[in-house]
C-alpha cells in the first residue's frame, strides 16, 4: 500500500516524491523501477525522498501496469486438519524459491467463502492460484475458471475443468488399505468415506470396493458411512456401526483424523483396536505416528505435493507450459499398530 500523509490527511504519491526530490516524475519512475540511466545524484534525491515521506509503491497499481505481482493464491478448505499445512508448507517453500509470496486463504468448507476468496485473488491480480476444492460447487468452478490466469489443481481433481492438477493415486491408495485388511484376516470391513462428489472421496470409494471385489467379498452398503473427513464424522460413524449392531471387524477411514475419531468412538465403547477390530486411514500425517496405536494408513507425499504444485504453476505463469498435465503420485502402505501389524516405537 501507499504510504499515509496524516498531516494532510492523504496518500502519498510518486507525484510528491517527484515534487520533493525536485525531479520528474518519470525519473522518480525510473529509479524505482531498477531502469538505470540517471544519474546517482538523482537516484539518491530520490531516495532520500521516500525515506522521508515513507513513501511504497502500490502493488495492486504496478501489476496491473506490469501485469506481474509475484504473489500466488493457495485456496484450501480446512486448515485445522492437519493434512493441509504439509500442504501448505510445500507451496510456500517452493514458491519462496521461486520468488512468489502465497496468499493464504482457507474456506471451511463454505460455498460463500470460496467465491470470495477467487474474487479477492483476482481482485489482488495474483499470478496465479493452486486450489483444492472444498464444496462441489459449479458456479465457484466457473467463476475461477473463467479469470484468465494460470490455476493448479491440487489434492481433487475437478469435472470439467482444463488445469494442471497435483495428486495421489487415490483409488490405488484405497485399494492397498483394503486389501491390507483383508490379507490380514478381515472380512467384515466398514467404511468411512469423504463427500463422494469429491473426487478423493469418490475415488477412495471406488477402491475399497475393488480390493472387496478382487477377493470375492460382497459388498455391504451397512457397512459403508459418509462422513466429512473430520474427527467429529469418524467418532459418529462408529456410533452409528454400533448402534445398528451390524457385525465389522475393521474399520477403513479415509484419512487419518476420521481413523482416529473412530478409534476414539471404539475405545468409548470399550472395543479394543487392533485386538477386536482393525483401524487403517489415509494421508499419514504427523499425528499418524504419534497417536496409540500407531495408526497404519496410506501415505500421500503431501510436502512434494505442494512442491509439485508450484512447480507448475509457475511453468504456467511464464508460459513454459501451455497444456494441462497431471501429476498423480503413487501412494505407500504403512504398516502400524492399529491394523495389528508391525509393532514400532516412538
Amino acid at each position: 500500500m501507499m504510504a499515509y500523509d496524516k498531516e494532510n490527511f492523504r496518500n502519498v504519491t510518486i507525484k510528491d516524491v517527484a515534487k520533493k526530490a525536485e525531479v520528474s516524475i518519470a525519473t522518480v519512475s525510473r529509479i524505482l523501477n531498477g531502469k538505470g540511466g540517471v544519474s546517482p545524484l538523482l537516484a539518491e534525491r530520490v531516495l532520500l525522498a521516500t525515506k522521508e515521506l515513507q513513501y511504497q509503491p502500490n502493488d495492486v497499481a504496478r501489476a496491473l501496469k506490469i501485469k506481474e505481482s509475484r504473489s500466488i493464491g493457495l485456496i484450501i478448505p480446512d486448515i485445522e486438519n492437519p493434512f493441509f499445512p504439509a500442504l501448505v508448507r510445500g507451496v510456500q517453500d517452493a514458491a519462496k524459491i521461486h520468488n512468489y509470496a502465497v496468499i493464504l486463504c482457507n474456506t471451511d468448507g463454505k460455498t460463500e467463502e470460496e467465491k470470495k476468496y477467487i474474487q479477492f485473488l483476482y481482485s489482488k491480480r495474483v499470478d496465479g492460484i493452486a486450489f483444492t476444492e472444498s464444496v462441489d460447487n459449479k458456479k465457484n468452478i466457473a467463476l475461477l475458471d473463467s479469470l484468465g490466469i494460470p490455476v493448479v489443481l491440487l489434492d481433487r481433481r475437478v469435472e470439467g475443468m482444463k488445469a494442471s492438477g497435483v495428486s495421489t493415486d487415490n483409488r490405488l491408495g484405497a485399494f492397498m488399505a483394503t486389501k491390507h485388511l483383508i490379507e490380514r484376516g478381515k472380512r467384515r470391513i466398514a467404511f468411512i468415506s469423504g463427500s463422494p462428489k469429491l473426487s478423493s472421496g469418490a475415488d477412495r470409494a471406488s477402491g475399497y470396493q475393488d480390493a472387496l471385489l478382487s477377493y470375492n467379498i460382497q459388498y455391504d452398503k451397512k457397512l459403508a458411512f459418509i462422513g466429512a473427513f473430520t474427527y467429529e464424522s469418524g467418532y459418529a460413524a462408529v456410533e452409528n456401526l454400533l448402534l445398528s449392531r451390524h457385525q465389522f471387524d475393521a474399520i477403513f477411514a479415509s484419512n487419518d483424523i476420521m481413523a482416529i475419531g473412530a478409534i476414539e468412538g471404539l475405545n468409548q465403547y470399550g472395543i479394543r483396536v487392533p485386538e477386536d477390530v482393525a483401524v487403517v486411514g489415509f494421508d499419514d500425517i504427523r499425528l499418524a505416528t504419534w497417536y496409540k496405536p500407531l495408526l497404519t494408513t496410506i501415505r500421500q507425499p503431501v510436502y512434494e505435493m505442494g512442491q509439485y504444485a508450484i512447480k507448475l504453476l509457475v511453468e504456467h505463469i511464464t508460459g513454459e507450459r501451455s497444456s494441462p498435465y497431471e501429476k498423480i503420485f503413487v501412494p505407500e502402505l504403512m504398516i502400524r499398530q492399529s491394523s495389528g501389524g508391525l509393532e514400532e516405537s516412538k
